[in-house]
């Protein structure tokens, strides 16, 4: 059995997650004022805004003491180029989720022009592809997904969609039909 040896963590990245984590709780901490009010019955400790700040400063605590030793360790062993570079990368690389947020942003876009079968349809074709499946079988089996997941949603579950503005081109009971189907 072969020992692969396994790399550490890239202090950079460590002290970028970090930073962000200690604003976000800083800011969270920050903002308990205003996401909580306050209950006239009772002492301080029924109050809402109780648990949720003792648990926001527990974790700006440890997020300031994480980021102190980090950035501690860092100047007493810079960092060589390598481990710049690598950082760099793994941090740019935390932005590929946008790319996917702003395809279900689309979709939602789409299921309001277009219905759900339709949306649904043109999203799952479209990641089927952009995920590098291009051959028929793919799409078919998409195809047989988006007319599961209808049966599911519209037919089984009986899940409203707003109806799109062109279905009012068709007659009334076709309209009636797509809306009720599609």
């Amino acid at each position: 059995m072969s020992e692969k040896k396994e790399t550490g963590a890239n202090r950079l990245e460590a002290m970028a997650l970090t930073v962000i984590f200690f604003l976000c709780s800083a800011t969270l901490l920050g903002l308990i004022g205003t996401a909580t009010r306050t209950n006239a019955r009772g002492g301080w400790w029924t109050q809402p805004w109780l648990m949720p700040s003792l648990a926001l400063g527990v974790l700006v605590l440890t997020n300031a003491i994480t980021l102190w030793r980090e950035v501690a360790d860092i100047r007493k062993h810079p960092p060589s180029q390598d481990e710049k570079q690598a950082a760099r990368s793994a941090i740019l690389s935390w932005l590929l989720p946008l790319e996917f947020l702003t395809y279900f942003g689309a979709y939602v876009w789409a299921t309001q022009h277009t219905g759900y079968a339709v949306g649904t349809l043109l999203f799952v074709l479209f990641l089927s592809w952009r995920a590098g499946l291009r051959e028929k079988r793919w799409f078919l089996a998409g195809l047989g997904l988006v007319l599961f997941m209808v049966l599911v949603f519209r037919v089984g579950l009986g899940v409203w969609m707003p109806a799109p503005d062109y279905y009012d081109l068709f007659p009334k009971e076709i309209r009636t039909m797509l809306m009720r189907w599609f």
